[in-house]
Formats: structure tokens, C-alpha cells, sequence
């Protein structure tokens, strides 16, 4: 295996007997093929399908009310001696992350083909499924084909509460799956992000697959219009890819997208002459680890900065000139200014421009890669006077994204509890929109309980209670501590009367993991309440500044 400090260049070329209309997929460029699992030697290779078996047909055949899993509604623990024999065209029955589905239907539908699918039909075709395209949304794709639980792997859902044991097979050395075990994905597995590419004759895109659940980052730097720099941090790694494109492109991106929960990396970007290129380029790919990028600094240009509310103002920022930041959920940032001959630093989480009074039009756009900041004012605070006084154009420093929340802690949580006071509301704003949004292990109960002095205080109070009314999954529970008298909802501190609740088990109010964000002294106090209610602190999580 190749040392993962040394950088490695790759330089891929298109085979020539594709059309010029197709969307074109990379190739080596010798005839070898590649250890992908796909029976042809490329894992985008796709077969012609029949008229009527497009992926809005399938998706229509599984609304229409059609039995698809050959149940009639019920869900059946499948053994593998079960499994096994469902093994044929016309009964084809197969086991993904320890879930059976019958598949038997969406063979025709299936853009690899029959016999393609057929090599995973009978048995666990988990390792298969992560060698040809881990990224799928299979989840969503076959829910109308679920059996039930293949008995002999652990199910997501099944994993006692407490225990982070994940039934997905971890990777290392380019998507290279290991075994699933009950044990914990080891410190010392790491996730090597794997290189691929797509083109159409206006635009070309770049994908960077790395791990379900892995929470990566992405930092893009276009150092001229051939030449990108991609960096890809997950957890306290960075993994950097320099692209030399074959021919020009134009900046900003097209769209940038980074898949939360399937850990997939997408950048498209325009090409500078619409035409087909024969090969992307060339890149090489390095890896390095957080520390030695701790004191890089970023420049951001104010696109906005105007009132929140009485106390806290809204910031809207763009990377500049030629640079675009996704942070990891749960992850921030430092914003630095010279004031009075000192460097002061602040650490604030971003958050999505759907909660800013007046959003820009930019901001609407889910693949918008403008950061978005609420920040509270203070009387002492030199760096939050200084930022509210900035004007558009302006330019301030950001760090790279900090922080040490790992995702997949909460995969095998269903019922979850977030506590926030104040500004400590940002990065639960992103994580609660995550988790609503999680396929795998849906969410049964989400409750956020939220500590402010006054009704005034509260951010994003019709965003939060909206969201309330449309998933009933969502409770959103406001603590005033300075309320008056035509306050209805409940009054106080964080105390143990109030976090009680999220210890009795079949209930909504019962929580198997919580996070909190705050002052310092409100999170130690609501540590120190756990502890005594004898929570399992293994499933805490406190966001630190």
C-alpha cells in the first residue's frame, strides 16, 4: 500500500469509443480494468434500459400501492438460510448494511443491469454495493422493497443504546471495505477519499467520495483558471488534491454540494469553451493533519452586515478572490481583527441563510457557499463592536473549520435532546436540519430545549416554531429565565427538575444522546445535572468555543 503522506499523480483519460452527447465517465488509459466490483471493469458503467423503467417510473411503480417487498406490509427478520434461497431473476432477495429487500421488481430498473445486479442477489451484498457506489441513497431508493432485518449482522437500530458500534463497514485504501464487526470503527481506520469525475460539453464536475456519515469538510482555492486546490478535512486530516484541469474553467463554481450523511463530494464548474474534453487533467493528492493548518487564514469579503435583533446583528460573507469554504456539521470558525494594535479571535458557527431576517438572493440557494453568521453584541466585546461596524466590501480573516463533533456518534440515536442557550442556538440550527433530514436510523423524537432571559431574546423563534408545526418529530421548548407576565411557557435556570424528563425511557421527552451549547458556565451546569441524574455521558456532547 502507498505511503498516505507522500502525493500521488493520476491523470485519467476518456476512452475514445464514447458519443460526443454523453455524459462520459473516466477510464486508465491502458485497457486494464479496474477493481471496482463492476462486472465491466468501470463503476459508472450503465446498460440501456426498456422504455417505462426510468428512475421517475420506478418511483412512480412504488407510490402506486404495489406490494414491491412481497409482504403486505409487514416487516420479517429474514436469517440467511432465507435469503440464500431467493437467488433467481424472478426471485432475487438481497441484504444491504443487515437489511433484506426484495428486489425482484426493480431488476429492468437497475442502470447497471440484470447481471449485474444478480452478482449480490442471495446473499449480503454489502461489500459489492461499497465497491460499486457506497454514495447511492439505497435507503430511500428500495424503501418500498424492505423485507425486514437480516438476522445475522447487527441492524442499525438494533445496537443497544450507549454503544456507538456502527454496522457500516469502515474504509481505508481507496474504498477497500473491512470486515463489520460489534466493536467500534478503530481510531486508526481512516477514511482516504477516493477521486472521480463526470463531464458534459458546458460543465464539468468533480466528485470526492469519502465515508457514510464521516462529516467531511471542503476548502476549493482556484489558483488560476486551469489549477484547483480541494481540500478535504475529515475530522483532524486533511486530504489535499491539486487539480491542473485540462482546459479552463470559471469561477465561482457552478455548485458546490457535501453530502452530510452519504459523505459525498460534488463540485461542478463551467468550462471557459463548451466542448468535450478527451482527459480532466491530472492531479496529485497529499494528506496532512489539522495542526499543521491551525494559523492559515482565509479572507472573506461583507456582502451584509445589518441587526438581528435588539442585541445581536446578522453577517453574511463570501470567500474571496477566488476561495469557497463547507464546514463539517457542528464544526466553526475563527473571525480575527486588529483592533488597537492587538489580534482578537472569536469562534462562531454559521448557519444557514434561511434563518437571516433578509436574506440575499445567493442565500436562498442550497448550494450557496456564502457563510452566514448570528452573533450577539456586547458591551465588553471589542470584536463583536468592531464586526457589527463593518461595511460591504470590507474584508475580515477567517480560520479554517475547527472543532472535534463527530457525526456518527448519533446514528444508533433516535431520540435525541439538544440544549442551547443564547448564541448557543448556531450549531444546533444546522444539526437539527441533519437529523430531520437522516435516512438511515430515521429520527423518532428531536427536542430542543432553548434558555433565554426575555421573548425578545429568542433567535429564530418563528423559524423554530414553524418547523414545530410542519414535523411533529421537532419539539421546540423555550426557557425564560426573565419572562414577563404574559409569559405562557415554562420559567427558570437549566436545573434538574427540567432535564429530569430526558431519563424516562417511552417517552417523547426521553433522550439516548444529547448535545449542548452555551456559556461556559451553563454547560458545566447542565453536566454536572446530567452526571447526577446518572445519564450515560459517553452519549454527551458539549460544543466548545
Amino acid at each position: 500500500m502507498a505511503d498516505p503522506n507522500k502525493s500521488t499523480t493520476f491523470n485519467l483519460q476518456l476512452p475514445t469509443s464514447n458519443t460526443a452527447g454523453q455524459m462520459l465517465a473516466p477510464a486508465l488509459s491502458t485497457p486494464q480494468k479496474l477493481n471496482t466490483g463492476s462486472a465491466t471493469g468501470n463503476p459508472r458503467n450503465k446498460c440501456a434500459l426498456k422504455p417505462g423503467h426510468s428512475l421517475m417510473d420506478w418511483i412512480r411503480l412504488g407510490n402506486s400501492g404495489v406490494d414491491l417487498a412481497g409482504t403486505h406490509g409487514r416487516v420479517t427478520p429474514v436469517s440467511s438460510e432465507e435469503l440464500a434461497r431467493h437467488n433467481t431473476r424472478e426471485d432475487a432477495w438481497m441484504a444491504i448494511r443487515g437489511k433484506v429487500y426484495n428486489v425482484t421488481r426493480y431488476m429492468d430498473f437497475h442502470p447497471g443491469g440484470v447481471d449485474e445486479l444478480m452478482r449480490g442477489v442471495g446473499r449480503d451484498a454489502t461489500k459489492l454495493f461499497d465497491e460499486v457506489h457506497a454514495w447511492v441513497n439505497y435507503q430511500q431508493l428500495l424503501i418500498k422493497c424492505y423485507i425486514g432485518p437480516l438476522r445475522t449482522v447487527v441492524k442499525m437500530d438494533s445496537i443497544p443504546e450507549g454503544k456507538t458500534s456502527l454496522p457500516i463497514v469502515p474504509t481505508a485504501n481507496f474504498g477497500k471495505p473491512l470486515p463489520v464487526s460489534n466493536s467500534s470503527v478503530p481510531a486508526n481506520i481512516e477514511v482516504v477519499p477516493r477521486f472521480d469525475w463526470i463531464q458534459k460539453r458546458s460543465d464539468i464536475t468533480i466528485y470526492i467520495y469519502t465515508r457514510q456519515f464521516c462529516n467531511p469538510g471542503l476548502f476549493v482555492r482556484r489558483k488560476c483558471a486551469k489549477v484547483l486546490q480541494l481540500q478535504v478535512l475529515i475530522e483532524h486530516v486533511q486530504h489535499m488534491f491539486e487539480l491542473e484541469l485540462h482546459e479552463e474553467v470559471l469561477w465561482p463554481a457552478k455548485s458546490v454540494r457535501v453530502g452530510s450523511e452519504t459523505g459525498k463530494i460534488e463540485v461542478t464548474l463551467t468550462k471557459v469553451e463548451a466542448a468535450l474534453w478527451p482527459s480532466y487533467g491530472a492531479h496529485t493528492l497529499s494528506r496532512g493533519v489539522m495542526s499543521e493548518a491551525e494559523d492559515s487564514q482565509y479572507e472573506y469579503e461583507v456582502l451584509k452586515c445589518s441587526d438581528f435583533n435588539h442585541d445581536s446583528f446578522e453577517l453574511c460573507l463570501r470567500g474571496t478572490p477566488d476561495v469557497a469554504m463547507v464546514l463539517p456539521i457542528g464544526y466553526h470558525v475563527t473571525i480575527a481583527a486588529l483592533i488597537n494594535g492587538e489580534l482578537i479571535r472569536r469562534s462562531y458557527t454559521p448557519v444557514s441563510g434561511k434563518f437571516l431576517h433578509q436574506p440575499l438572493a445567493a442565500d436562498t440557494d442550497a448550494n450557496s457557499t456564502n457563510l452566514n453568521f448570528l452573533i450577539k453584541s456586547y458591551n465588553e466585546g471589542s470584536l463583536s463592536k468592531h464586526l457589527r461596524q463593518r461595511q460591504v466590501g470590507q474584508v475580515l480573516l477567517l480560520s479554517a473549520p475547527r472543532g472535534n463533533f463527530r457525526l456518527q456518534r448519533l446514528v444508533t440515536h433516535r431520540q435525541i435532546a439538544l440544549i442551547a442557550a443564547g448564541s448557543g442556538l448556531t450549531p444546533m440550527l444546522n444539526l437539527i436540519e441533519h437529523l430531520l433530514k437522516r435516512n438511515a436510523n430515521r429520527i423518532d423524537y428531536l427536542r430542543l430545549l432553548y434558555f433565554n432571559k426575555t421573548p425578545a431574546d429568542i433567535w429564530c423563534r418563528s423559524e423554530l416554531e414553524q418547523l414545530q408545526t410542519t414535523d411533529e418529530r421537532f419539539q421546540l421548548v423555550n426557557v425564560l429565565s426573565e419572562a414577563d407576565a404574559d409569559w405562557t411557557g415554562l420559567r427558570g435556570r437549566i436545573s434538574n427538575e427540567l432535564l429530569a424528563p430526558l431519563m424516562t425511557k417511552n417517552t417523547p421527552e426521553y433522550a439516548s444522546f444529547v448535545a449542548i451549547c452555551g456559556p461556559s458556565g451553563f454547560s458545566r451546569a447542565a453536566e454536572d445535572i446530567l452526571k447526577e441524574l446518572k445519564f450515560n455521558l459517553e452519549n454527551l456532547h458539549i460544543f466548545q468555543g
